[in-house]
């Protein structure tokens, strides 16, 4: 048996809680319908997986679309890890990092527990930094080759995921307060809550996000603050510009914005942690992730979480997150058709032991943690759905989180702090009523002679080229004409706009190549970008198009007219035509 299920709601049912506060339930019902196709789209995806360039990928047919099965009731398994990001220690702390051509030595676990607090680090008198657009200093290198384990002695490559906090991957990023001196931390602030919500949020109506902003990162922050704008000139805008979205008429948002930005933050000036924003921080890559644990693989390529990822091929190695995340999937998986529990979300988990978090003088500092969005033990299991917290002591207590001790230890940084929580994610289970999946090989990539174009990311030409993170599907409104560009992997390099082929499933949609791209920009929940084509088009939509999630497909100059659905399946979740 199932119970029946008719839409997905926001993380922690935060939805009905911030539009209350901000006084716009009239954008309620707006939302609520648009997160449900984001939330949807997303599942089908994920279910789809990746049959046009990879063998043993799909389909998933153990991951369940709950809008269409209804829920399992076979009990939900909550999955947690360790917030501080692992592949640091992994790659810089191990006695083989000695062969690292910049360090020549382990970092201590002191300095990695600094690195992760800045993103920065001097050895031997250089400085060494995770992420640098200005190109100052050099990137701290890792070693490229790390399946099935890490080859030390090979090449290496710059660090990543890239981003101003991109190496908190673990689904739980934070931003620090330092005190009026500067070398001491006064308060933190942490988050898990995932990009899409305010991007969401925002394009029914960007108040509503600046709203939150002001609520919970700093009453100072503006609208224009939060607008995306072109890093360098580019064919729509000049540097500096406000990106235009033009399916809404409005300037798009920007993750990364100066509120939302690095590990430190400036009460007044800048910086917070309202949102994840490192690449891989994604729900959708989340489900993706969860889908694809869920096909069983041989027991010489699965009897580890490292060795069941290297096989399988998803999320990123040596994290805490993705490798237990798909092992702990794939074991459920074994008995069990499972989904992420509704409402889908990554959730922080109260601190252990809170009355162990003791002042200089013994002081009981357990009230300075306080969780601001979010819900306490209102998940399966008792599990905690905490979308964000702050630890904040105010400077009347006369001491700083750098003054006091967790068991008896002295906090010198946020790691001490986040090594004493969890984030976490649940499934549902269902019984299955007919035998399970047959194992498959590990995924391997398909010869260049089969593969298909795989469609990865929709967005309006301007949000291309502004470099929009965003992984929301492409809003199609009826009765416009936009130009759109199409992300794919896998397209024949030799494509050009007299034998490109794109298929929309919905008539109402008609499109024209304009431009065919060999190579174009890194794709959302993705830890390293890359080996993208992309398709510059015109696309009227109709204006008696009918609502609804629209599939798509792109097929290769070599493939055969009007090939069946099996032989090459359409993709879902990239594109929507509205309803309101």
């Amino acid at each position: 048996m199932s119970t029946p299920f008719a839409r997905f709601t926001s993380p922690a049912h935060q939805a009905p809680k911030d539009y209350k506060k901000l006084g716009m339930e009239n954008e309620l019902s707006a939302f609520e319908t648009d997160w449900n196709n984001n939330v949807a789209g997303w599942t089908e995806m994920a279910i789809i997986g990746d049959p046009w360039s990879n063998l043993n990928d799909a389909p998933r047919a153990d991951y369940y679309n709950p809008l269409t099965e209804g829920f399992g009731e076979a009990g939900d398994a909550v999955i947690s890890w360790t917030p501080f990001p692992n592949r640091l220690i992994a790659f810089l702390t191990p006695p083989e990092a000695s062969n690292n051509p910049q360090l020549h030595r382990p970092l201590t676990m002191d300095e990695v527990m600094s690195l992760a607090d800045s993103g920065e680090i001097t050895v031997d008198g250089t400085l060494y930094k995770l992420y640098d657009p200005s190109g100052s200093a050099p990137i701290l290198k890792i070693p490229a080759k790390r399946c099935p384990e890490i080859d030390w002695t090979g090449e290496y490559v710059d660090f990543s995921p890239s981003g101003p906090r991109g190496w908190l991957d673990e689904y739980c990023e934070w931003s620090i307060t330092y005190d009026a001196s500067g070398s001491k931390m006064q308060s933190v602030m942490f988050t898990c809550e995932n990009p899409a919500y305010y991007l969401t949020m925002w394009r029914i109506n960007p108040e509503a996000v600046l709203g939150l902003y002001q609520m919970y990162v700093d009453p100072a922050v503006k609208l224009e603050d939060l607008y995306l704008r072109y890093t360098v000139d580019q064919p729509t805008g000049k540097k500096g510009d406000p990106v235009m979205d033009p399916t809404t008429g409005r300037p798009a948002y920007d993750v990364t914005n100066k509120w939302n930005r690095g590990t430190v933050r400036v009460p007044g000036q800048s910086g917070g942690a309202l949102h994840l924003t490192s690449g891989p921080n994604t729900l959708s890559a989340e489900i993706y992730l969860a889908a694809a644990a869920t096909i069983q693989r041989p027991d010489l390529s699965s009897r580890d979480p490292q060795s069941l990822i290297c096989c399988a091929q998803y999320g990123q190695n040596y994290r805490n997150s993705d490798p237990h995340i798909g092992f702990i999937a794939n074991r459920a998986a074994a008995r069990y058709r499972i989904s992420l529990t509704d409402p889908v979300g990554l959730y922080i988990q109260q601190p252990q032991n809170l009355s162990n978090w003791k002042g200089p003088n013994g002081e009981d500092i357990s009230q300075y943690w306080k969780i601001t969005r979010g819900t306490a033990g209102t998940g399966p299991n008792n599990s905690d759905q905490i979308l964000h917290a702050v630890f904040d002591i105010p400077p009347s207590a006369g001491f700083t989180i750098n003054d006091c001790t967790i068991n008896g230890q002295k906090i010198a940084h946020i790691g001490d702090i986040a090594n004493q929580m969890k984030i976490a994610l649940s499934a549902t289970q269902m019984t299955p009523n007919q035998p399970l999946q047959s194992p498959m090989k590990c995924v391997s990539s398909r010869s260049s002679g089969s593969m298909q174009p795989w469609p990865v990311q929709f967005v309006p030409i301007d949000l291309f080229y502004g470099e929009s993170p965003t992984d929301l599907p492409a809003l199609m409104v009826p009765g416009t004409v936009n130009s759109f560009v199409l992300i794919v992997q896998g397209a024949d390099k030799n494509t050009t706009i007299d034998n490109a082929r794109i298929e929309f499933s919905n008539p109402g949609i008609k499109a024209k190549v304009t431009k065919f791209l060999p190579d174009a920009s890194a794709i959302p929940g993705q830890t390293d970008g890359g080996g993208t084509q992309g398709f510059i088009m015109d696309l009227a939509v109709s204006s008696s198009a009918n609502p609804g999630s629209v599939s798509l497909r792109v097929l290769n100059p070599n493939e055969p007219a009007n090939p069946s659905d099996a032989d090459h399946p359409w993709e879902s979740g990239l594109a929507v035509i509205p309803s309101h």
